[in-house]
């Protein structure tokens, strides 16, 4: 049960306030809400189940437990980044831009929306580490079902009132520490001296720093087009 709540608040923080759930509601202005959330529960649960069963390959393969501590340090800290940009535009695009019938269309533009995805690769991470992978899958497609219908429903009846962008940054602040803690468990102690603790510091907000001019350029860019 711990798994399964681990895995679930994780999904879910990660992707609130992301691209998921303005393509989501994006789906629901055209197509009744069950229909997307069907959507959204079989587009997942193919992306996330092929996720799941290359981690259990590649964690039977590799054995190595500090080798996988260390990818899944590295794969939080790439969430954490992520989790920096916003999409909303070009997710709304996507969904008008489908011409399946309505619960293929949605979770056809789910699972390729997710190929690669932090989400995608976070059920792969966390399967890894997990004696009972099924656990995870049940609970990272739960997760985003529940994520997409708060996006549906906050999008509905509370129209902007809730920042986007500040649950953005609270998931990639979350998903940045738990990234740090992952390899600060993983690493040799030699690397756990202030010297190297200062150049990882600064290069993780080198990162930060970078990702966000990075934003502002694209909102700029945006507004300019328009």
């Amino acid at each position: 049960m711990r798994e399964f709540i681990e895995a679930f608040v994780m999904v879910f923080i990660g992707e609130m306030g992301d691209k998921s759930q303005f393509l989501a509601l994006a789906f629901a202005t055209t197509y009744p809400m069950k229909t997307v959330l069907g959507g959204v529960g079989l587009g997942i649960g193919l992306n996330h189940g092929l996720a799941i069963l290359a981690a259990v390959f590649i964690a039977g393969f590799v054995g190595d437990m500090v080798f996988l501590q260390l990818v899944a340090g590295f794969l939080f800290l790439f969430f954490g980044l992520s989790a920096l940009k916003t999409e909303e535009a070009e997710e709304e695009e996507k969904a008008k831009a489908t011409t399946m019938g309505p619960l293929l269309t949605v979770a056809s533009a789910f699972f390729v929306g997710e190929l690669g995805d932090k989400t995608q690769l976070m059920a792969m991470t966390l399967a890894m580490n997990s004696p009972r992978p099924a656990v995870i899958f049940l609970a990272t497609v739960s997760s985003m079902i529940l994520v997409s219908l708060f996006g549906i429903l906050v999008g509905k009846y509370l129209g902007k009132k809730i920042p986007h962008r500040a649950l953005s940054y609270l998931a990639a602040f979350l998903f940045l520490l738990f990234g740090t803690m992952k390899l600060y468990g993983a690493v040799n102690d030699g690397f756990k001296t202030p010297i190297w603790i200062g150049i990882y510091a600064a290069a993780l907000a080198g990162l930060i720093i970078y990702t966000l001019i990075q934003n502002k350029q694209a909102r700029t860019g945006r507004k300019q087009e328009k």
